[in-house]
């Protein structure tokens, strides 16, 4: 029968667990399938966008070769700087591009155009000079189409296509142009944004794999495209959507089995338990025998109780009068063994079922035990009496209480340490006789106003008692007291948590002892050991570790608010880096300081002489420091002070009374005099700061410059310092620039803005509407182009000096010829990014607005759409403060960059100029056309004039002309020339 009752217990279970687990298990493949097939789904749709886009993609660049080579000019003086021009403004306005090679007739590279930054390049002008071979790419002179090559860059390592052909197959003389696309960097951007991180894909061509992003798993998701043409290349195209982190269908069948599994197991368990149930009573009977407790069961009898069983250990318990004791009720035996006061317990038990507990001394000799522990329960009707021998337990606490005794007369006697209990709220309720020998105070006396005496607490002290509260005995930590004399006295404690049975904390005990001698010897010791015992300045240690302890800090409180580099058009489509006005930062200052003439007053006087000048130096310095400043003596005659959150200029400032105060100072030792400078290397400390070693190096020769220069004085170390290898031509235009911006060394330009739709006749009479252009004279004769100057102007934070030099001269020359002023309807003045968010440069254009004889409505300022849109507030801002003034505005260079036709409404402009990379192919280009049409109409739906760029013949101004435009400029209207020239032509025609 048993044995039916196991296999029961075991079978159904069983069943019931494999029915449920293939019910699941079922549920489960089928949605891994649905799964399955919507991710080959996702995968085949974004394939087919991807190859979508890279199609688009590749038929721009494609079609911008051609317009580049079908606009190639049939004359020109010099083709190399026409292509570099033209290569400079396309890689501008199209990206991807990552080299342009103009090869002449003869099958010889004559000029590689690069992009500045972002793209990695295989091909760069030390390939001038060099056969067309040397791009990989062997291009027929008769050839139409374009011919390409796919090839691998071992210094770039990256796969790069080179396209190219014939600039005009019927005209060889004009010679090939060859470009070259970084693929990895091109796929790497428009399929990071495209695709996204939830699909593995690769892209394959000539049997190489171009760019990888995961592994296909060959789970039978994967989607291959049919091959597509990029760049004049066949590429071929797999891609597969990850798998979900989360599992649907493996989800579903792992609970499913658990729930099987805990349904199967509950009904095990019931039904073992219902089998089980019967053999219970045996496994009691056989523990109350095993227990080492007396186990008595009574039941009621009239107003007593008799014994019903007995355990076998109660037999033991109650040895020598076990006899005497079985056949009494339980009045007569507590009679018997002297507790009589027991038995009104246990019928308090009966009455109202109150457990009762006591430990009991034995006053009989009847029984062995001394002292008992019983405890009576109610049981159903009965009562059931549980009796501990704890004989041995209290001669334990007897023993442990002479022992506490015995160990509170040896801590009472110990010196300088005393040993204390707290409460859990860390409230003294017993300190040792030690404390009185320490601070002076009793025991007593010190636990009842303990936070009175106290002074100063340590900062971690809540994460100490937090750590306390968690039962995990903390580090040692000191607080400061004012003991009975008043003097402050260090005591170091160390607490250890006491838990209960159940883990909670009851109490604090520890140990404590006076560290006030050795707090005191250890301040000496650091300060010995970190600062220079001459001056008590920090030591060169010191200084070092402070100094990387404040890179660390700049390092994390500093987060990048701008400067970072970007391309976009600036100028006359010359592609440039742009520096952005870095926000206000937390940065600092290091000046490594060299002590001039100080080896002549060791020479002449002697060592003590010496010393005595360097600590009346550094007394000096201390007075041009603050609590936050670090000063520091580093070498013998060597100094460093870094002064912390100022800015560059805040500190020049001071610099320049410190080295006044030095050149007023005079050492006099034996009746001589001593005259003495200091040669300071300056340099910032900021996010771009790379390690202290490099950080001092290039202070130091900061002031090595500062002692070449002449000696007392400071020099300003900057980044472009270590650009020892910085081109000889560059070096030419920024001190041309330098010259031109103290000299006057600029020359201004002009080009007119015509109106496109009055007629010859009324053309007479209509006011002057022309563009300020600047070119800057070189040393050596000659104009240089802003290609040129402009960039580094910008790079150099000279562009706000440049657009003042302009607006004020623009305005000099204006108010000496006001005959000319008659005849202006506007003057437009282009001004720089760093200009529009400068509110210093704001202020003084405004101010000299206000004080020229110049009517402030024919002067227009032009802003580029880029820059307007990545400051937009301080846009708006320089906008409308120069507008109240009676100015105008226009925004340049519109469509080239990436805004929306949003911040043309939100900018209070007047006029709109179209930037000329849509102009220039209008008449046979439909885009270009529908382009200008769009930006056309839409400005003049909000009330701005329009002005067309790169007007460079008449059929693209008679295009314009149909198309409403209001103003062209451009080569085929009017050619730049001297403004002196156009005022004097004016005021000549005039008086004539």
């Amino acid at each position: 029968m048993l044995n039916k009752l196991n296999h029961r217990i075991y079978a159904l279970p069983t069943v019931l667990f494999i029915f449920l687990a293939l019910l699941f298990v079922s549920a489960g493949v089928f949605i891994q399938n649905d799964e399955r097939t919507a991710r080959i789904s996702k995968a085949q749709s974004v394939a087919e966008q991807v190859k979508i886009s890279l199609e688009v993609f590749s038929s721009e660049r494609i079609q911008a070769l051609h317009n580049l080579m079908q606009n190639w000019p049939t004359f020109e003086p010099n083709q190399v700087d026409w292509f570099n021009a033209q290569a400079l403004s396309l890689m501008g306005m199209q990206k991807g591009f990552s080299s342009l090679v103009f090869i002449d007739a003869n099958g010889e590279i004559a000029w590689v155009t690069t992009p500045s930054t972002g793209i990695k390049t295989r091909i760069d002008n030390s390939l001038i000079g060099k056969p067309m071979e040397a791009l990989g790419l062997n291009i027929s002179r008769f050839s139409e189409g374009l011919q390409s090559t796919l090839l691998y860059s071992d210094t770039a390592e990256h796969h790069f296509i080179v396209v190219g052909r014939a600039i005009s197959p019927q005209e060889p003389k004009h010679g090939f142009l060859v470009a070259g696309f970084d693929v990895q960097t091109i796929l790497g951007v428009m399929l990071g944004e495209l695709v996204g991180p939830q699909f593995n894909f690769q892209l394959q061509g000539d049997s190489e794999i171009l760019f990888q992003s995961g592994e296909l798993l060959n789970d039978g998701s994967i989607v291959r495209l049919e091959p597509f043409t990029f760049l004049e290349r066949e590429l071929f195209l797999s891609m597969q959507s990850q798998l979900s982190p989360y599992n649907a269908g493996l989800l579903i069948i792992m609970i499913g089995l658990l729930m099987s599994a805990l349904v199967s197991f509950v009904l095990h368990k019931q039904l073992k338990g219902a089998v089980h149930l019967s053999v219970s009573h045996q496994r009691y009977l056989t523990a109350s025998e095993a227990s080492l407790d007396a186990l008595l069961i009574y039941q009621p009898t009239d107003d007593d109780f008799s014994l019903v069983e007995a355990n076998s250990y109660s037999r033991y318990l109650f040895r020598g009068a076990c006899d005497a004791l079985r056949f009494m009720s339980l009045a007569e035996q507590t009679r018997y063994l002297g507790m009589q006061d027991q038995f009104e317990s246990v019928k308090n038990v009966a009455a109202n079922g109150v457990p009762y507990e006591a430990r009991i001394a034995v006053g009989s000799d009847k029984i062995m035990p001394e002292w008992i522990k019983i405890q009576a329960v109610k049981a159903g009707e009965n009562i059931a009496i549980t009796i501990r021998d704890v004989t041995e337990r209290f001669r334990a606490q007897r023993d442990l209480k002479e022992s506490e005794e015995k160990y509170r007369r040896l801590v009472d006697g110990m010196h300088r340490h005393f040993v204390y209990t707290k409460t859990v709220d860390h409230n003294f309720v017993y300190v040792s006789a030690g404390i009185e020998k320490i601070l002076g105070f009793t025991s007593e006396d010190f636990c009842a106003n303990e936070s009175r005496y106290v002074r100063q607490v340590p900062d971690e002290l809540f994460n100490i008692q937090q750590t306390i509260a968690h039962g995990e005995k903390p580090e040692p930590y000191v607080v400061w007291y004012q003991g009975r004399t008043g003097e402050p006295l260090a005591i170091e404690f160390s607490d250890t948590p006491i838990n209960d049975e159940q883990g909670l904390l009851v109490a604090v005990e520890g140990i404590a002892r006076d560290v006030t001698k050795e707090l005191a010897l250890q301040e000496e010791v650091y300060f010995q050991a970190n600062h220079d015992q001459l001056t008590g300045l920090f030591n060169r240690y010191a200084f070092d570790e402070k100094l990387r302890e404040i890179l660390e800090d700049t390092q994390k409180q500093t987060k990048p608010k701008g400067g970072e580099k970007c391309l976009t058009s600036a100028g006359f489509e010359k592609v440039a880096n742009i520096e952005i006005p870095r926000a206000y930062c937390q940065q600092s200052v290091m000046c490594f300081i060299d002590m001039d003439r100080f080896k002549l007053v060791n020479d002449s006087c002697g060592h003590p002489a010496g010393d005595k000048l360097l600590k009346e130096i550094s007394t000096i310095f201390r007075q041009y420091v603050n609590g936050q400043d670090l000063l520091a003596r580093i070498g013998g005659d060597e100094f460093c002070i870094i002064f912390r959150n100022q800015s560059l200029d805040e500190v020049t400032k001071r610099l320049d009374k410190l080295l006044l105060a030095i050149s007023n100072y005079r050492f006099v030792y034996d009746d001589k005099l001593f005259f003495v400078g200091a040669s300071i290397g300056v340099i910032e400390i900021n996010e771009t700061t790379q390690s202290a070693e490099a950080l001092i190096k290039a202070a130091d020769n900061a002031c090595y410059k500062a002692k070449h220069l002449g000696r007392n004085r400071y020099f300003v170390f900057h980044d472009t310092d270590s650009q020892m290898a910085i081109d000889d031509s560059e070096n030419h235009v920024l001190h041309a620039l330098h010259h031109a911006l103290q000299n006057d060394g600029f020359e201004l330009y002009s080009q007119a803005i015509m109106p496109l739709n009055v007629s010859n006749e009324e053309m007479a009479d209509h006011l002057q509407h022309y563009e300020i252009l600047l070119r800057l004279n070189g040393q050596q004769g000659g104009l240089i182009s802003p290609g040129l100057f402009i960039p580094l102007a910008e790079r150099h934070g000279l562009m706000n000096k440049v657009d003042m030099w302009v607006v004020d001269n623009t305005l000099k020359t204006l108010e000496s010829n006001p005959f000319h002023i008659d005849n202006v309807g506007k003057v437009a003045i282009n001004l720089s990014g760093i200009t529009l968010g400068d509110e210093m440069a704001l202020h003084n254009i405004a101010k000299r607005m206000q004080s020229t004889s110049v009517p402030a409505e024919k002067i227009c300022f032009e802003i580029t759409e880029t820059t307007a849109v990545t400051n937009l507030s301080a846009a708006k801002h320089f906008i409308s403060t120069l507008r109240d003034l009676g100015c105008s505005f226009a925004l340049d260079d519109f469509g080239a960059g990436m805004s929306s036709f949003t911040y043309l409404k939100n900018l209070d402009v007047d006029y709109v100029k179209i930037d000329g990379s849509f102009v220039r192919n209008i008449v046979h280009d439909p885009i270009d056309h529908a382009t200008v049409t769009a930006i056309n109409n839409i400005a003049h739906s909000m009330g701005k004039q329009t002005v067309a760029e790169f007007v460079v013949d008449n059929a693209t101004a008679e295009v314009l002309r149909e198309l409403k435009v209001d103003f062209g400029q451009g080569f085929a209207l009017d050619k730049p020339k001297p403004l002196a020239h156009r005022v004097q032509w004016r005021v000549k025609l005039a008086s004539a």
